[in-house]
């Protein structure tokens, strides 16, 4: 019992640990062809005038399928708007599919048109979205399924 005493300290640290998701690029990126398999709906949520239209512009340049009606059933929804932070405002991209979270990608809007194209390639190259579309959905998606 005395080895563990260690273990109480630790667990209470990592679990009240917080910091800012980052998104991973994938170790094999998907192709254009897996990009533009799935439908992929914007919901723009107070984002900056006019970065829900460039980021749109952008994702279609990556290759998703940016349509305009509400998801169906496995498709993708990223909500798009914009929060205040130290160094000034920040684009948040949150990426779902049936509610559950696929990806998020942030970008700070002093980087002009840009920004959108940031967001829209860090979602295009990441992991999570490669194991989305290479798994049929995520994780907890496909466990929720069966």
């Amino acid at each position: 019992m005395k080895g563990l005493r260690w273990l109480v300290p630790f667990a209470l640290a990592t679990a009240c640990a917080t910091g800012e998701y980052r998104s991973e690029p994938a170790e094999r990126p998907l192709t254009p062809r897996e990009i533009a398999a799935h439908d992929l709906t914007v919901v723009d949520e107070g984002a900056q005038g006019g970065l829900a239209e460039a980021f749109m512009q952008a994702l279609a340049q990556q290759g998703f399928r940016v349509v305009n009606h509400p998801p169906f059933h496995g498709e993708l929804e990223v909500t798009l708007a914009t929060q205040p932070s130290p160094q000034g405002p920040v684009a948040v991209a949150v990426m779902t599919s049936d509610g559950f979270f696929v990806d998020e990608a942030r970008a700070h809007l002093d980087r002009g048109d840009a920004a959108a194209a940031w967001l829209a390639k860090t979602l295009a190259i990441s992991e999570r979205m490669a194991e989305y579309v290479r798994n049929s959905g995520t994780v907890d998606q496909t466990n929720f399924a069966k």
